[in-house]
């Protein structure tokens, strides 16, 4: 009886994993700890650091719930919240407060509230970095949003000027479009549309004066692309 109860447990977890689209779902906050590879006792002490420190490293300081896709595997019924100036997630477990570090933890995906985050490759300088975006438009070709949030290294006092202290500040969101499983590149109107779109850049741009698009707006942006999806 044993035997069959066991061959029945597996018979219903291979049928989820088919159902999920060969990923697994989990809810079990201990599995997903298991392969996480954060530390706790560097939480702690950022805690301490940021306490000194003016404004939020965080997009939103609430944890909201949510879910990853990490190793072909989804979970869910997280409590997340995002640090841009880290790059990573954090989650709040029982035994305090973790993160997900993407140099060591490939977690792709993150569904937070409404947003979708993605770890992504983009083009920075000559180079190529990867950081977490915002999902504006899934594509084909995508468009993202990338939230940077800097720290000023505290200031000494200048003349009538009082002393600064250390303090976190974000920037203006920027645009990024990623075109097939090409690194990410930042929009900035007109001006980056040829080396976006190198082939269709001047069809894009005749598009773009014909539907008085404002290139500078995501949703005009997101009708750029899939106007470049139709016509390529």
């Amino acid at each position: 009886m044993k035997h069959l109860n066991l061959l029945f447990c597996i018979a219903l977890l291979v049928t989820a994993t088919m159902v999920t689209g060969q990923t697994g779902i989990l809810f079990s906050e201990s599995d997903f700890i298991s392969f996480m590879n954060s530390d706790l006792d560097y939480m702690e002490n950022q805690r301490e650091r940021y306490a000194k420190i003016k404004g939020s490293a965080y997009l939103d300081e609430t944890f909201q719930t949510g879910s990853v896709s990490y190793n072909r595997k989804k979970y869910m019924g997280l409590q997340l919240r995002y640090n841009p100036y880290k790059g990573y997630f954090e989650f709040k477990t029982d035994q305090g407060i973790k993160y997900l570090d993407p140099r060591i933890t490939s977690v792709d995906t993150v569904w937070l509230g409404e947003d979708t985050f993605i770890y992504i490759p983009y083009q920075s300088g000559k180079g190529v970095k990867r950081d977490y975006m915002k999902l504006i438009s899934p594509g084909p070709t995508r468009v993202l949003q990338f939230s940077q949030v800097i720290l000023i290294q505290p200031e000494p006092a200048k003349g009538y000027e009082e002393a600064k202290p250390a303090r976190f500040e974000k920037r203006a969101d920027a645009i990024y479009i990623q075109t097939e499983d090409q690194p990410a590149m930042e929009f900035n109107g007109k001006k980056s549309m040829k080396e976006i779109f190198p082939e269709h850049h001047a069809q894009l741009l005749e598009f773009a004066r014909s539907e008085k698009l404002n290139l500078k707006k995501s949703g005009d942006i997101v009708s750029l692309c899939a106007h470049f999806d139709n016509i390529r």
